[in-house]
C-alpha cells in the first residue's frame, strides 16, 4: 500500500510596502468594517489581482 501524502504546509513569503497615508487609512478602514485584519485584506487584493489579471492561467486552488 502506497504511503499517504502528508499535508505540508505551503510557504509562505513576506514583503515589504510602503503606502501614501491614504492607503493605509483605507485598509485600516476596510479590514475594521469587515472584522478582518489589514494583512487579510492585502493578501485578498493580491488573490483578486491575480485571479483577474490571468483567469485562464491561474495555477492553484479552486475559489
Amino acid at each position: 500500500m502506497p504511503a499517504k501524502k502528508k499535508n505540508t504546509p505551503k510557504a509562505s513569503h513576506r514583503l515589504s510596502v510602503s503606502l501614501t497615508e491614504e492607503q493605509h487609512t483605507e485598509l485600516l478602514e476596510i479590514a475594521d468594517k469587515n472584522k478582518v485584519s489589514v494583512a487579510w485584506v492585502v493578501r485578498e487584493a493580491i488573490e483578486r489581482l491575480l485571479r483577474d489579471e490571468q483567469p485562464l492561467f491561474h495555477v492553484g486552488q479552486e475559489r
